[in-house]
């Protein structure tokens, strides 16, 4: 394992980069994954112009805390990968925010991982008619974005959280490698990871807390705090709420058959604790794996330079071009 660094800041939620070139446009757009609720899930896919096929594919997960942000505009610099004949998907998943908006049930944990996954059942299902490689598959996610693809994973074909959302229950939700930017990893200690500097833009453990929302303890004199004081509380809904806490985190599902992966993470973040990333990385490594971590000094919730995006980039290909293997991860 090698740590690496670089610079910069941005926002809880959608990962942007300035100077990563224009933006892409996608070659499949608003292509339904899945259908919840009488409504459709989707992704918009973007196919290389160069590259033999089938291509590799990189699923991308975008971040907002659960609540907010879009599939689109894909990253800009998707298109490095593109470029290199990689295609890429961006999904959307459901998010706290839209109760009501799927059926009855509210949207809590585990609609999202079940939809990241069902995504990639579908895109697998679908790899001859858009020419994908369905044994050269990544995934990629920045905040809960991150989260969600650090448990995609290390979650594997695990079924207690493959859910049977879109069907394709055939194909596998496995990918072959990982890239996690500042995805929180256990949430009954976001707010004890917080230290001074950089401090916190968020009471993690408040009801109106993201966290608190995606495990749906998000009512007055609720919250992730109040559930960590009640850990060992066999009252209901506390040992419920444990399990599905318990169940979000990445951590939950290392083993020794989870992929390569990379995580980034500033240390000046101030909505995602470094301490977060740190943690994945050290049950990664209790498993075998040698993980590749990026500290970015002086950065706080993303931005990076296009330096470190080169770098996930590299990394990306590095496991889907094999040719294309080179450069401190290993």
């Amino acid at each position: 394992m090698r740590a690496l660094t670089a610079a910069a800041l941005l926002l809880f939620g959608a990962l942007t980069s300035g100077n990563a070139g224009a933006q892409v446009t996608p070659s499949f757009p608003d292509l339904t994954y899945a259908s919840v609720g009488g409504q459709p899930l989707m992704l918009d896919l973007y196919l290389p112009q160069n590259g033999a096929a089938p291509r590799p594919l990189v699923v991308w997960i975008h971040g907002g805390g659960w609540s907010g942000g879009s599939r689109f505009p894909a990253p800009a610099h998707a298109r490095r990968l593109l470029n290199f004949g990689v295609a890429v998907a961006s999904i959307s998943y459901r998010l706290t925010s839209q109760a009501g908006q799927w059926g009855a049930e509210p949207v809590i944990f585990p609609a999202q991982i079940h939809d990241s996954k069902a995504a990639i059942r579908w895109l697998r299902a679908h790899a001859a008619e858009y020419q994908i490689d369905p044994n050269r598959v990544g995934v990629w996610g920045s905040s809960a974005g991150g989260h969600l693809a650090a448990l995609v994973g290390t979650s594997g074909n695990d079924p207690a959280l493959e859910g049977v959302v879109g069907g394709n229950l055939g194909q596998s939700s496995a990918v072959q490698v990982a890239v996690d930017y500042y995805g929180p990893t256990d949430l009954l200690l976001m707010q004890l990871d917080v230290t001074t500097p950089p401090g916190s833009i968020i009471d993690h453990d408040a009801p109106s807390s993201p966290e608190s929302r995606l495990i749906g303890f998000d009512q007055p004199g609720e919250g992730i705090g109040v559930l960590r004081a009640n850990a060992d509380n066999p009252a209901p809904p506390f040992p419920q709420l444990i399990t599905r806490v318990t169940e979000l985190s990445p951590l939950t599902w290392v083993d020794a058959a989870d992929p390569p992966s990379l995580i980034v993470h500033g240390d000046q973040d101030s909505s995602v604790p470094i301490a977060q990333s740190e943690r994945l990385l050290t049950n990664l490594m209790a498993f075998g794996h040698a993980p590749a971590f990026i500290t970015v000094p002086g950065a706080g919730h993303g931005g990076f330079p296009n330096e470190t995006h080169e770098q996930a980039h590299e990394f990306l290909l590095g496991y889907l071009i094999s040719h294309l293997h080179r450069g401190g991860f290993e």
